[in-house]
């Protein structure tokens, strides 16, 4: 018999979230004759679709709205495509991020380097605002 912790590890949602999404109605999990859940196919599959919407940052609500209205096509197309697009704001911000940190990186390198020769705060900091300035001719 699969537990919750099992099917937890597997599908890595906490157990919490598990019984969170059984509470909300967005997945049934049969029980055997003492309460214990008996995870089957449908609700592991369930399972792995919340966990996957949830991974792309999709609401609960939309989630809820796919599930509710699985033969909805348009409704999930709709849905979906707003969740792409949100997804891919965030791609593109954490891209430009990560430029920037890659450039602070190369900076600091340089910096570190003028330290080693022995160039004073002073001169580092002329160094600092010489490369900024070359950055920004680019």
């Amino acid at each position: 018999m699969t537990t919750i912790k099992q099917v937890s590890n597997d599908l890595d949602l906490s157990a919490h979230a598990i019984r969170f999404y059984e509470k909300e109605g967005m997945v049934s999990i049969p029980r055997n004759e003492h309460g214990v859940r008996i995870f089957d196919e449908q609700s592991i599959d369930r399972l792995k679709a919340i966990a996957h919407y949830r991974r792309v940052g999709m609401s609960l609500q939309d989630i809820k709205s796919i599930l509710a209205e699985f033969h909805n096509h348009v409704l999930s197309t709709q849905l979906l495509e707003k969740t792409k697009c949100d997804l891919e704001e965030q791609i593109a911000n954490l891209q430009e991020t990560h430029a920037y940190l890659v450039e602070k990186i190369k900076i600091h390198r340089k910096l570190a380097e003028l330290e080693n020769q022995g160039l004073d705060e002073q001169e580092r900091t002329e160094a600092y605002y010489d490369i900024r300035r070359q950055e920004n001719k680019q």
